[in-house]
């Protein structure tokens, strides 16, 4: 049975190697999944007569507690692959503020679900990956 790393150094090895297992396809394919899933949750349909968007996110945070815990597992798997994919730590460090702001201020009733709908928390995330990735790339 594999060892669970249990001491931060080993968890950053684990990440390491998560990070050096991708291949350029692997990263096409992650970048483009983790893009469907911010449309998904953040965006991925428009209330009629309006300019204001809706995604998953907004809709499982009507369920008290289950919907915002739901949505930020969601973010979590998103933080996660960002993770695999090279972010630094200091946009890492930004993506989880802006998962936790979004995970604790969906707590408050009716406030949370109004939050939900403008704050889009993983679009922001998929926006610093993406000029994180823009980074590595120009200076590899």
């Amino acid at each position: 049975m594999p060892h669970k790393p249990g001491t931060p150094s080993a968890v950053r090895k684990a990440g390491k190697q998560a990070q050096n297992s991708l291949t350029k396809d692997d990263r096409e394919k992650l970048i483009s999944r983790l893009q469907k899933i911010a449309h998904l949750f953040d965006d991925a349909v428009t209330v009629p007569g309006t300019s204001i968007k809706l995604g998953w996110d907004a809709v499982l945070g009507l369920i008290p507690i289950v919907g915002d815990a739901s949505t930020t597992a969601v973010s979590a798997y998103f933080l996660w692959e960002a993770y695999r994919l090279g972010a630094s730590r200091w946009t890492l460090t930004k993506m989880v503020w802006n998962v936790l702001v979004d995970f604790i201020i969906g707590f408050i009733p009716l406030v949370g679900d109004l939050f939900d709908v403008t704050f889009r928390a993983n679009r922001r995330n998929m926006k610093l990956l993406e000029k994180e990735l823009g980074r590595h790339s120009k200076q590899g």
